[in-house]
């Protein structure tokens, strides 16, 4: 029979684990967004971050803009190709430049 101070402790550490998940950073010029434009790019790493495979521009993601925001994260889509990237030793990152 279990005890009931340990009941919570796997429903606690399957929250903390979906927790850690989505990490994001956002990054804001000038003024920020001021419309609706998104543009979402990928960015690659090799070696678990040591080498960038392809570089994101957000400038020219947001061409002649001088107030934008940029959002970079680890998100559902990044986890979803983390089991194959991982062989590799790959990593991705989401970089959303919101206009």
């Amino acid at each position: 029979m279990r005890s009931p101070a340990r009941s919570w402790l796997r429903p606690a550490a399957l929250l903390c684990l979906a927790a850690a998940g989505c990490v994001s950073h956002t990054h804001v010029v000038g003024l920020g967004p001021t419309g609706s434009g998104e543009t979402v790019a990928r960015q690659y790493y090799w070696l678990f971050g040591f080498f960038q495979v392809n570089e994101v521009d957000a400038q020219r993601l947001a061409p002649d803009l001088t107030s934008y925001a940029i959002e970079t994260q680890f998100g559902f889509v990044d986890a979803l190709l983390a089991p194959f990237l991982l062989p590799l030793t790959a990593t991705s990152r989401t970089v959303i430049v919101r206009t």
